[in-house]
């Protein structure tokens, strides 16, 4: 009898423990989310052959320029992310969550392509800088461990804000216009974009109202709103369509149930 007692007190014990490991149903938490995002496909500009006679005054044809194709990794590099972000865990299962969120990269300063066969033409690329709204839905792999792994979706819009370009060739001064033209010219206009993607991560209960994680995943978003003002002068107006992104975040994950 007392050998009974004791194991089903151990079971229940062990039963009472292992709930903890868990959030409850109906429950609603709330985290906070940082790190590195690198870009894994897209691009900044195209890469277009052109005649820069112009920049110079010299005769039509004789400055040949071509430019190189530059993703978002080549011009702005790792980005970092911060967000903010409201979990409704409808049971063990299931959860549903939505935030804001801000990915920001300072200027991109590079070559770009070649004047004359020879010369570096350089490029400096304003701040990247976008603030969205998302949400979307995650699945939990349930275990009676203190390790979850999961999967998500989400969907969301962002408001990118507008990048300028500077366009350059070491000890050479453009002739007016096009010095000035070519300096924080509008590139990129204020953009509202769509995005989206699937998440992985991993999820540590530290305690009872606190869960450690890290996330990554496959994420996109559209092309931005390009501007064409200064290029078309030059008949460089495709230079810039393109603007869209793929992107892998690292996200370090604080959750805080209530």
């Amino acid at each position: 009898m007392l050998k009974t007692t004791v194991s089903i007190l151990a079971i229940a014990g062990a039963l009472a423990a292992t709930s903890t490991l868990h959030a409850q149903d109906g429950q609603w938490s709330f985290s906070v989310q940082g790190g590195p995002v690198y870009s894994t496909g897209g691009d900044v500009h195209r890469g277009p052959s052109f005649d820069g006679s112009v920049l110079l005054g010299l005769d039509p044809g004789s400055l040949p320029v071509d430019v190189d194709a530059k993703s978002f990794d080549d011009v702005y590099g790792d980005f970092m992310e911060l967000s903010v972000e409201a979990i409704y865990r409808k049971d063990s299962s299931l959860s549903y969550f939505f935030g804001l969120r801000q990915m920001q990269s300072d200027e991109g300063i590079l070559r770009v392509g070649t004047v004359a066969d020879s010369l570096p033409l350089n490029g400096r690329f304003s701040d990247y800088d976008d603030l969205g709204l998302y949400g979307g839905v995650r699945y939990h792999f349930v275990t009676e461990s203190k390790w979850q792994p999961h999967v998500s979706v989400q969907l969301g819009i962002k408001e990118v804000d507008e990048i300028t370009a500077s366009f350059s060739v070491p000890d050479v001064t453009f002739v007016d216009p096009y010095q000035g033209a070519l300096t924080n010219a509008a590139f990129y206009d204020d953009s509202t974009v769509w995005s989206g993607g699937i998440g992985f991560g991993l999820d540590y209960r530290a305690s009872e109202t606190v869960v450690l994680g890290v996330e990554t995943g496959f994420y996109m978003q559209e092309a931005l709103d390009d501007n064409d003002s200064v290029l078309d002068v030059l008949g460089l107006g495709a230079l810039n369509d393109e603007g869209d992104m793929e992107f892998m975040p690292l996200r370090f994950v604080a959750n805080f149930e209530f």
